[in-house]
């Protein structure tokens, strides 16, 4: 099947990409090589495993469709890039309430909401109107105090106290001050923020100058 019969696709990563044809998603090669079988909706790989849509409910997959999940969730919980899994865990939503999907299946610990983690840090969970932080076995690591959060990435992670964002590191300590109007995970010691100027890049100078944080 040529590239020109494409409507719609997602992001490449882990050797594949998610290609609409026909009205069904499927996984293709960096040579768009297309896979048999058909799906609904795909998310982005992400450490060898997608988010995916078959009759009406979401799972995750592997690279060669084995399900890892079984399509029976309302929601698989990916962040903006459609990224889901990470640490060996996943957030899965069932009648409006999250679980944590482990390598030893899905916890008892019931959330309003979750970020998906990152391959490193705490991941962000939704309590009582408040987020707070989990590591990969589902303990809770900071308590739930903040108006919204992001998970954990490069050892820091944007948190909402009021109407204004910051960060904090892993003990819970703010270390970037609460002024930005939105902020975003860091990524390669960078981040952007939201400021009365519009949106801006920050960079750790630690990372800059090569120190691993």
């Amino acid at each position: 099947m040529a590239p020109s019969d494409l409507s719609d696709f997602q992001n490449f990563s882990d050797g594949r990409i998610p290609v609409l044809l026909d009205g069904g998603w499927y996984r293709a090669t960096g040579e768009f090589e297309i896979g048999m079988k058909m799906f609904e909706e795909l998310g982005m790989y992400s450490n060898g495993y997608i988010a995916a849509k078959e009759n009406g409910k979401w799972g995750v997959i592997d690279i060669k469709t084995n399900w890892l999940i079984a399509p029976e969730y309302d929601e698989i919980i990916t962040d903006g890039l459609g990224r889901c899994y990470a640490q060996g865990n996943v957030f899965v939503r069932r009648n409006n309430e999250v679980y944590l999907y482990t390598k030893n299946g899905v916890t008892n610990e019931i959330y309003q909401d979750a970020r998906p983690f990152s391959n490193e840090g705490y991941a962000a969970v939704k309590k009582e109107n408040k987020w707070g932080f989990i590591d990969s076995y589902g303990n809770l690591v900071i308590d739930y105090i903040y108006d919204d959060a992001l998970s954990f990435g490069q050892h820091l992670a944007a948190v909402k106290i009021g109407e204004m964002w910051g960060y904090i590191n892993v003990y819970g300590q703010i270390v970037i001050d609460t002024i930005f109007m939105d902020a975003e995970s860091f990524s390669d010691g960078t981040a952007p923020v939201l400021t009365g100027r519009g949106w801006q890049l920050i960079t750790l100078i630690e990372y800059k100058r090569g120190v691993t944080l």
